[in-house]
């Protein structure tokens, strides 16, 4: 640190300096960012979900980390094979994009999820609905089917069961 200093200030604002100093911040930032996936890594590999979602949660600051990092990570955790901690990072690039109101990403993510466990669940059940209908008027029959399956036992009467029935009956009406 005290180098560095003494440098900056012999060699005033000597742009090579500065391109040098950027260099080393990027390859920190690289070995930082390979030491956090190595770790996510073995918890997941060792079915260890809820401590690589508490290393999630040291690593970012949800309410200031743009979804393309989660996204990212995602495509990144994806390659290691299906996991909760997976599915618990897609419910919350899901929440961040509804959020946004970028409902189309977030039903593509919602199909990802629906891939890795058929039965995936939404974290805020009162979009169960609005992504059904949703997935239904994108021709994504199966998502939609996916969503709201078997409401009585997935989901009580958080949803509304009526509603999912009818989009049951109408999905499957479509289907003939």
């Amino acid at each position: 640190m005290i180098l560095k200093n003494i440098l900056k200030r012999f060699a005033g604002n000597n742009p090579r300096i500065d391109e040098i100093e950027q260099q080393r911040v990027r390859r920190e930032s690289e070995k930082q960012q390979d030491q956090f996936l190595s770790r996510m890594y073995k918890a997941i590999s060792t079915h260890r979900d809820s401590e690589a979602i508490f290393l999630l949660l040291q690593r970012f600051d949800i309410s200031e980390t743009p979804p393309k990092q989660y996204e990212e990570l995602f495509e990144h955790m994806l390659k290691w094979g299906p996991s909760r901690a997976l599915l618990c990072l897609g419910r919350l690039i899901i929440e961040i994009l509804n959020e946004e109101r970028r409902y189309g990403r977030a039903l593509f993510y919602i199909e990802k999820c629906q891939q890795i466990r058929p039965q995936f669940i939404l974290a805020d059940l009162s979009q169960t609905i609005f992504y059904a209908k949703m997935a239904v008027e994108a021709d994504k029959l199966d998502v939609a089917r996916n969503l709201i399956s078997d409401p009585e036992n997935r989901y009580g009467d958080m949803v509304n069961l009526e509603l999912c029935n009818k989009l049951i009956t109408h999905i499957n009406l479509g289907r003939l």
